[in-house]
């Protein structure tokens, strides 16, 4: 058996004379089936003795001897089936029990506290327990104070008390209530009052409130350690009672405030019975039981503690790490993970809110394959029947379960009403797959295939869609994908991205709203690499193949990128411990093809040796960079052109910097001040380079890190022309007491001392003296508020060339705001000329509403390039979402917008019950691309 020490605390009050008593007050009498006296004494007020039960035997034959006056043969108020007490057979002396009512003077205060040991195959022995104090109760299960219930005219109130007397004052009712049902309902609710205080009950049996903090969507879920089956083993079981006696050495019955304590389990009972060979416990009247995970209640409750084996009636229970709760008529336990529920309705939401409920007529959970099963089962929501099904099977955690996935639709101006119905194939344990049925009302048909796979050394999706004819187009339409990464030695890793679209306009076209492309052209990767950190070397190695297709009907063909096919990178790097001095060498391969332009073949070959001296007051880095670059060209376009390019260039750095620290005294907040001077010195010399094609290169967009750079043309087919210092410097505020940064400036200029020769095609020499003047102010006003703000004065054009404000507040989850304008002039084309204001926000309405939305607008073409507006509503159980949506497509790959072009709308409803599934289009993807600062709930957990 597992049991093996069980206290019985047994209220046992002893009276100076049944006689005495009777002819003192009156008795309350009732016979029972087998014609026993159950009578009960009505004490007079004033009279010392308290009113207990008494048990009269019917009148035993002549022949039966009577028992000794100074010993009872029972102990008081127990009750004893004759049956029983035929049954039990007679043992040697030593070992029976009797239970000694000693005559006292007045009734016993406190009940005599006794410990029953038992052992396997032995009789229970009692020793004395000190008795327990009132405190030691005081968590028991039950609400502490007065329960009362209504009686009839003459009796009044029926009423309890649990632990002490509160004598009036006033006390915090618990959240949720649990006696009023939250929110309005067109049928009466599944759970009423009394259900619902219930649960309550049950919820308070918990260490931690399993529904705490249920309302923030990005809190974190509740992780239960389940106590094992040693610990509960080793642990003694206290068990306090009112009445209790043992037959025959194996029959422990208790009656009267059953209570019950071992390890984590907690059981309550008006009475019950446990049988110590058989090792079932069978309780009755208002059973309540609890453990680390789970708590239910119920009118009977039969367990076979051996087997893992239970039968309940009229059950209420909560699982505490979901969270769920809810009832069932009746729940078999037929294994310890397999287990039936009858006439069955539970939800997630908290005790008192009801929202939504899931009824079933029979139920089944296997938590050992983790599958759930349903017969007729309903959802409700806010009262009201929304969706019916004869069967459905589920998951019970997180393993796979093939079957039905949550619908999605919404309504698009494109597509018109869109709708789409995955269902999810678990083929294997690494493999498996999602079929989606799709249909767009002005469009037609769509097939989706996802088929996801995972082994030692590689994972990867690949997908396809298959359109047989879009009604708009009157053409098939199709893409294709396929994802991996493998892992084939330590060091040594594969990538593979491969993309493939039927035509440019696909993804504006058949993504629904909520998703979009944001580049206008569609890349495909394969990559294999052997990498320094991870080989544990000081040497990287990658060889990758690069392939574009255009997914912007606005660009030709003559303006794609090159396909790369292959490029190789061999990095060597190497420090010397003990001496200031760091040698390194990148070295580059890559054939560059073009269907329309010159092809050509680069090899770019740059050793480069750096000494850098480096304290906490400052660094001085000088480093000298050998650039020799050859090129074999073909497919030239233009006649005349050299087949054989080649460039040897030397570049010559130094990097400097100090770091001055001062701690001061603003406001009566100290502030730890720097003051970061920075001064970088570039030369290198000027080298004709117009006769080179342009493959890869382009200029790197101006800003304060820019004003480092050695080359300001981003790839190998230009390198500049320099002879110049960049002056900067970096001031910051820091508060010595939060860590926050509350003023950060950083300004910086460049100033040449040569013209810069070396450009892109079609662009003049510069000449200016002085870069554009780079200014950045950012800081944190709080843990919630910051700022940014970065201009760029042009010197040439003696104007602004650049220039952003950004306002945020952010308090994570709920509350985001994002105000924001951004400028920046083209001097060659003013129609690429960009001048935009964003504003975003999420901001808390009225009770558990909020409202989120962002207007992005145009000011060079008074238009509105993206907005959308929705609100939501979110508490314990559930979310609902509604979002519209007007947008002009392609807006964020291209820098010209066509003044005949129309925005478009579209529509979205979603509705998350939480623990359930989730109806609608997920629109958690969306909003964390287009608000800045949102992130989905799983970033928090």
């Amino acid at each position: 058996m597992n049991y093996r020490f069980y206290t019985i605390s047994s209220a046992l009050l002893f009276f100076t004379g049944v006689a005495s008593a009777a002819n003192n007050a009156a008795w309350n009498c009732e016979q029972t089936k087998n014609g026993e006296w159950t009578c009960l004494n009505q004490t007079p007020a004033g009279n010392e003795l308290t009113a207990q039960p008494q048990v009269i035997k019917p009148t035993p034959p002549a022949q039966a001897k009577p028992a000794p006056p100074e010993t009872v043969a029972q102990p008081p108020a127990t009750v004893v089936p004759a049956p029983v007490q035929q049954a039990v057979k007679p043992e040697p002396e030593p070992e029976k029990i009797n239970v000694v009512e000693k005559v006292v003077e007045k009734a016993v205060a406190e009940p005599q506290k006794l410990r029953v040991k038992v052992t396997e195959n032995q009789k229970p022995v009692l020793e004395k327990v000190e008795t327990k104090t009132e405190t030691a109760n005081a968590n028991s299960g039950k609400v502490p104070g007065w329960t009362c219930k209504t009686g009839d005219d003459k009796s009044g109130w029926n009423c309890n008390l649990v632990g002490a007397d509160p004598k009036g004052e006033a006390h915090v009712v618990a959240e949720g209530g649990g006696s009023e049902e939250s929110g309005s309902y067109l049928f009466t609710p599944t759970f009423d009052r009394k259900q619902e205080r219930d649960f309550q009950t049950l919820r308070a049996e918990f260490d931690k409130d399993p529904w705490q903090s249920c309302e923030v969507w990005g809190a974190k879920k509740r992780k239960i350690r389940a106590t094992s089956a040693e610990v509960r083993d080793a642990a003694t079981t206290d068990i306090n009672a009112d009445f209790s006696e043992v037959f025959d050495g194996e029959v422990l019955n208790f009656a009267g405030n059953v209570d019950m304590v071992r390890a984590d389990q907690h059981l309550i009972a008006d009475k019950a019975s446990y049988d110590t060979v058989a090792e079932t416990l069978d309780a009755q009247g208002s059973v309540l039981y609890s453990e680390d995970q789970l708590a239910f209640s119920s009118e009977t409750a039969s367990l076979s503690l051996g087997k893992d084996e239970a039968r309940l009636r009229k059950a209420q229970f909560i699982v505490a790490e979901a969270p769920f709760r809810g009832n069932a008529e009746v729940v078999y336990r037929e294994s310890k993970g397999l287990s039936r529920y009858n006439d069955a309705a539970f939800t997630s939401c908290a005790p008192g809110n009801q929202d939504w409920i899931v009824h079933a007529s029979r139920m089944k959970i296997n938590r050992d394959s983790g599958q759930g099963s349903a017969k007729n089962a309903w959802l409700e929501f806010k009262g009201v029947p929304v969706l019916y099904t004869p069967y459905i099977s589920f998951p019970t955690d997180n393993r796979r379960l093939s079957g039905l996935l949550a619908p999605t639709w919404g309504s698009t101006q494109r597509n018109g009403f869109d709708v789409s119905v995955p269902f999810y194939w678990n083929i294997a344990p690494n493999f498996d797959d999602i079929v989606t049925p799709r249909y767009m009302s002005k469009r037609g048909e769509q097939l989706r295939n996802k088929f996801r796979y995972l082994t030692d050394m590689s994972r990867g999706t690949f997908s396809a869609e298959y359109m047989p004819n879009d009604q708009l187009v009157n053409k098939a339409r199709y893409s294709a994908s396929w994802k991996d990464q493998t892992s084939l030695l330590p060091g040594l890793s594969s990538l593979l991205d491969l993309n493939y679209v039927s035509d440019k306009t696909y993804f504006n076209d058949l993504n629904n709203a909520l998703g979009f492309q944001n580049t206008s052209y569609l890349p495909s990767t394969a990559l294999l690499s052997y990498g320094g950190a991870v080989a544990g070397t000081g040497v990287g190695l990658s060889v990758g193949a690069y392939h574009y297709q255009s997914v912007d009907k606005t660009i030709p063909d003559a303006a794609m990128p090159y396909d790369m096919l292959p490029r190789v990178n061999f990095n060597v790097a190497r420090a010397f411990e003990g001496l200031p001095v760091t040698l390194a060498m990148n070295n580059e391969f890559t054939h560059f093809y073009h269907t329309d332009l010159v092809n050509g073949q680069r090899i770019n070959i740059a050793p480069s040796l750096s000494l850098p001296l480096e304290s906490s007051a400052g660094y001085f880095i000088p480093r000298i960079t050998g650039q020799y670059t050859q090129y074999q060209l073909s497919n030239q376009t233009l006649a005349g052109q050299p087949s054989t390019i080649s460039r040897t260039l030397p570049i010559f750095s130094v990097s400097s910097g100090m770091n001055f620290e001062k701690d001061l005294n603003f406001g009566g907040s100290q502030y730890l001040h720097t003051l970061e001077p920075q001064a970088f010195y570039l030369y290198i010399p000027r080298k004709d380079q117009s006769n080179i094609p342009v493959f890869d290169t382009a200029l790197y967009d101006t800003n304060f890190y820019s004003l480092f750079r050695e080359n300001r043309f981003a790839g190998g087919d230009r390198v500049q022309d320099a002879n110049q210092v960049t002056l900067a410097t970096v001031s910051r505020f820091i508060d010595s007491n939060t860590g926050l940064e509350p003023l950060k400036v950083s300004l910086g200029q460049i100033m040449y001392f040569q013209d810069r020769t070396v450009t892109m095609p079609g662009q003049p020499t510069e000449t200016s003296n002085t870069s554009n003047f780079v200014g950045e102010l950012s800081g944190q006003f709080s843990k919630h508020w910051s700022y940014m703000t970065g201009t760029q004065w042009d010197p040439e054009a003696n104007g602004f060339a650049r220039g952003q404000v950004a306002l945020k507040y952010n308090m994570q989850p709920n509350q985001i705001v994002n105000l924001g304008y951004r400028y920046r002039r083209n001097p060659l084309d003013s129609l690429q000329t960009i001048s935009q204001t964003d504003v975003s926000f999420r901001l808390p309405l009225f009770g558990e509403w909020y409202g989120f939305g962002r207007w992005q607008y145009s000011l060079n073409f008074d238009k509105t390039t993206e907005s959308f507006i929705g609100v939501e509503r979110e508490n314990c159980c559930w979310r609902f979402r509604i979002l519209g949506r007007r947008f002009i497509n392609g807006a964020n790959t291209i820098a010209f917008i066509d003044p005949s072009t129309k925005p478009e709308t579209a529509f979205f409803v979603q509705l998350e019950l939480k623990g359930l599934s989730s109806f609608g289009d997920n629109v958690d993807t969306f909003l964390q691309t287009n608000l800045k600062g949102y992130r989905k709930a799983s970033y928090f957990e």
